[in-house]
């Protein structure tokens, strides 16, 4: 028996937000001479590996692992404000949490870092959600369960009574395993189409 949706959740980069991780790296990468793709995987391992996405490890730590790790003997730390810039809202995003807003509470579950404060400190958003459950704060990320049942927790319901929406089928995968109703996110109009089936908005 399907629950009634009590809480929606989103991710931050590539739902709410673009990816900026992403294109921010490839314009480092260009930048550099480097392949975008093996230097977008080698960075994602950077923050895993050292703990930085789970706020095990200064900024700057991060930074200097990525210069070694691709062999790049330059001071990356200033590129922090190439990424910043990549992150830009979704249009549509933010009238879409309003719309949710009037009936059923709004949350963030992301694997963002410090950024994501710094990038509210630009834009203003956080507050237009209910809950914001980040990695960098949690300590876990949504490769653990654990993630999934903190946000639980956080909004007071069963995984059942969430929508969850991530652009990565990796993290929709193990929030469905973990209980979740998780979506694929393509764009705005077919999460409106969603919500709209769920009955979240009119």
């Amino acid at each position: 028996m399907k629950c009634e949706p009590k809480v929606v959740l989103f991710d931050f980069g590539g739902v709410y937000y673009t990816e900026g991780f992403r294109e921010g790296i490839f314009a480092i990468a260009g930048k550099y001479g480097k392949p975008h793709r093996s230097f977008l995987e080698t960075a994602v391992q950077v923050t895993y590996a050292t703990g930085y996405v789970r706020g095990e490890i200064p900024e700057a730590g991060f930074w200097e692992e990525l210069g070694k790790a691709t062999g790049l003997d330059v001071v990356l730390y200033p590129e922090r404000e190439t990424i910043l810039q990549a992150f830009k809202p979704i249009p549509g995003m933010g009238a879409l949490v309003a719309r949710i807003k009037e009936g059923t509470p709004v949350g963030l579950l992301t694997d963002q870092t410090n950024w994501l404060y710094e990038l509210d400190e630009r834009d203003g958003f956080l507050s237009s959600f209910h809950e914001v459950v980040s990695s960098y704060e949690e300590g876990f990320t949504k490769k653990d369960p654990e993630f999934f049942r903190i946000a639980c927790q956080r909004m007071d319901v069963f995984p059942g009574e969430v929508l969850f929406f991530d652009d990565n089928m990796g993290n929709v995968t193990n929030a469905r395993e973990f209980g979740m109703r998780a979506f694929l996110f393509e764009d705005t109009e077919e999460t409106e189409k969603v919500l709209k089936l769920e009955g979240v908005i009119d």
